[in-house]
């Protein structure tokens, strides 16, 4: 095989992976497998392995991890520009070697308009989301805030805020990013350099709606001219007279020079494809949460509760099972001498010991140790233990401020905030407090 097209299939092999764990890789159902742990490498593991600190020095060590905290922990435009960049110029490629097809005998004239008019509502919609006011908490509307959802106990319960100063609405999240607290959290996007919330997530739908349009009306545009290109050129019946016999030219051969003829339209319209894609299903996604009610924020909580209730589980299994023992070894020991007790007493804490650590590592390996945004045992801990408030406690705080009792199965489990479909949606698209 041509060592070209191998250069190009292992190119989009690479680059397609990559962008596919790093906006897949946090989710429900990657998060504890390779793609997983691929992300975790590529965000923050990367500059924690041996070989990265054995090779690099540590002052390009500390400044990769100052850049690293800049572009993940602080407010900045770089994604900002760096989408600006990919769209203008891809754009700009398109204009001069698409535009020469449309309007042709095989492309309607009305696509140079429909371009222009993608581009221009694309960046105005970027803009747009950019600016918005996702529904920052202050004290001016801190009571229409505090007043537009009810604890559930489950995901939220009534907690000070000690940057604001307050003590946060259900459903909000101070921000670390924007050191601001946010009505109804969805996430902090840096593509738009502002956070997502109750007041402009339907700005930002908007957004990564037309983001994908475009990328698959340009994947639409490209690919008609490339057909044009081929049907203008007779690329098909390209050929070479040798001895007096016409032979077509080498598949490996024609690619090339339909790659390189064609210019930036090949690349341009596969690109902007395998983005769509991605894009349609990041917007599909949060439209599934919506008609759930759930945020971005939510679902991670939602998680981690399943993932508590997991654990209660083999807690309980443990303690079956160490009854059990007991009771076996309690019949067993009616009919045997002191030695034979003896033994079998140490040979039910060796059982019991197999079976604790045993459960030990079913729970790293189901629920993993840590996850920057989801599972998490140091938060189920603190779970637990404000479950377990003493009596007097509870009795002298408000019930909003505890948790309630996790039910044994995720079937018990009911978010409050669910409404039904039309009414979730109409939350979304027409919020309170605009």
């Amino acid at each position: 095989m041509d060592i070209f097209l191998v250069l190009i299939g292992c190119y989009v092999v690479f680059a397609v992976t990559i962008l596919y764990t790093l906006l897949l890789g946090q989710s429900e159902f990657h998060r504890d497998g390779c793609v997983g742990s691929l992300y975790i490498f590529l965000t923050s593991g990367l500059q924690d392995c041996g070989f990265f600190a054995r090779c690099c020095p540590k002052k390009l060590k500390n400044g990769s991890a100052s850049c690293y905290n800049y572009f993940m922990y602080k407010p900045n435009r770089i994604l900002q520009g760096f989408y600006l960049t990919l769209v203008l110029s891809g754009f700009y490629f398109f204009y001069y070697d698409c535009f020469p097809y449309i309007g042709g005998p095989y492309i309607s004239s009305n696509h140079k308009y429909g371009a222009f008019f993608a581009i221009s509502f694309t960046l105005f919609t970027f803009i747009l989301s950019s600016n918005s006011t996702p529904g920052y908490i202050n004290d001016s509307n801190y009571k229409l805030f505090k007043n537009s959802y009810p604890y559930d106990r489950y995901l939220y319960i009534k907690k000070n805020c000690e940057s604001c100063n307050f003590i946060k609405p259900a459903r909000s999240k101070h921000c670390r990013i924007c050191d601001k607290c946010v009505g109804r959290f969805d996430h902090h996007c840096p593509w738009i350099n502002n956070c997502v919330g109750e007041n402009n997530l339907r700005y930002f739908l908007l957004f990564v709606f037309s983001t994908s349009m475009l990328c698959m009306y340009g994947a639409y545009l490209c690919g008609f001219s490339m057909y044009s290109f081929m049907k203008i050129n007779d690329v098909k019946n390209l050929g070479y007279t040798k001895d007096g016999v016409w032979t077509p030219i080498p598949t490996a051969i024609l690619l090339k020079y339909i790659a390189f003829e064609s210019r930036s339209i090949l690349p341009l319209g596969a690109f902007c494809f395998v983005i769509s894609l991605f894009l349609f299903y990041f917007f599909f996604y949060h439209i599934w949460l919506i008609s759930k009610n759930t945020t971005t924020n939510e679902s991670y909580k939602w998680q981690d509760i399943k993932d508590q209730i997991k654990i209660e589980r083999l807690k309980q299994k443990i303690i079956d099972h160490e009854k059990d023992l007991k009771d076996s070894n309690n019949k067993k020991d009616n009919n045997n001498n002191k030695k034979d007790n003896n033994k079998k007493k140490d040979n039910k804490k060796y059982n019991d010991s197999n079976i604790v650590e045993k459960v030990n590592e079913i729970i790293k390996n189901e629920i993993g140790d840590s996850d920057e945004e989801g599972t998490n045992l140091n938060k189920l801990k603190k779970r637990n233990k404000r479950q377990q408030l003493s009596s007097k406690e509870s009795k002298d705080k408000d019930e909003f401020y505890t948790t309630l009792p996790l039910p044994k199965t995720f079937k018990e489990l009911k978010n409050i905030y669910n409404k039904g479909l039309i009414s979730n949606l109409l939350e979304v698209l027409l919020p309170k407090k605009v």
